[in-house]
């Protein structure tokens, strides 16, 4: 079964920040017009829309907050699942030194394909048949590692070190649907579709302000405009793991992946 992640997060972020910076754009630019044929309109008119445009944008501005935060504190679960599966193969590697030939060896060839396969799984953006291939090689390595597990089950290996063993296969197997759940989660893309819709109105209706006004410039409003869209930009970017710029990153899995390849004595 594929990955549920949300067709909004698949499309094209390029596309994405276009249309979005275009709506913020247009809504500035209507609301400035439409405040010029409304110049000279009462006083009382004017900061009844300000006032509008003002309490959107303070509203907006709070749920932009509320929504980085979601989105960051989403971005630190998926890199301490990484952290903890880089350790978890690292601890297994280590155990592995426990058993005698060929078991010892089979083991840790298992674990470094499986290191590859991992990196693989932080590596497939924008590529969902990798992804796909990356966690069904993760599940096959699950077996491999198992069952070498279960073959250590002899009455010349220690309950100690059979105990160490199964503990340390159980956590990599359980970080592996840990470290799937992360990536499926997404913060809703309603939450997206609404603060944009707020975000023009807070635009459209203080550049109206600024047209009734007869304020010619109309650098505040689209600037303000950028700055709404630059936000909701970062939010949207954070929490795409599989497409965005600021990545996760595999980092830690490297450096466990570089250390099963190094030769031991």
């Amino acid at each position: 079964m594929p990955l549920d992640i949300p067709a909004f997060y698949l499309a094209n972020h390029r596309l994405i920040a276009l249309l979005m910076l275009a709506l913020l754009l247009a809504s500035s630019e209507i609301g400035y017009r439409l405040g010029l044929a409304k110049e000279g309109a009462p006083d009382s008119l004017r900061t009844l829309m300000s006032g509008t445009g003002a309490a959107v944008l303070g509203i907006l501005g709070l749920l932009l907050g509320f929504a980085l935060s979601m989105a960051i504190g989403r971005w630190d679960a998926r890199r301490e699942v990484i952290v903890d599966e880089s350790n978890a193969i690292g601890t297994l590697s280590l155990r592995a030194g426990l058993l005698e030939d060929p078991l010892r060896d089979q083991l840790r060839e298992a674990l470094v394909a499986y290191s590859g396969a991992r990196i693989e799984l932080g590596g497939s953006r924008s590529r969902p048949d990798a992804l796909r291939k990356a966690r069904l090689e993760s599940e096959a390595l699950h077996v491999v590692i198992w069952s070498v597990v279960e073959s250590a089950n002899r009455p010349n290996t220690a309950n100690a070190t059979l105990a160490s063993l199964i503990s340390s296969a159980n956590e990599l197997i359980d970080l592996h649907e840990l470290r799937l759940a992360s990536i499926e989660n997404h913060l809703p893309p309603a939450l997206f579709v609404l603060l944009l819709a707020m975000g023009t109105l807070a635009v459209a209706f203080l550049a109206w302000s600024f047209g009734s006004a007869s304020h010619r410039g109309r650098i505040p409003m689209l600037l303000l405009a950028l700055l709404i869209g630059a936000v909701l930009l970062l939010i949207m970017d954070v929490n795409r793991p599989q497409r965005g710029m600021i990545s996760v990153g595999v980092a830690p899995l490297e450096r466990v992946a570089n250390g099963l390849l190094e030769p031991t004595d």
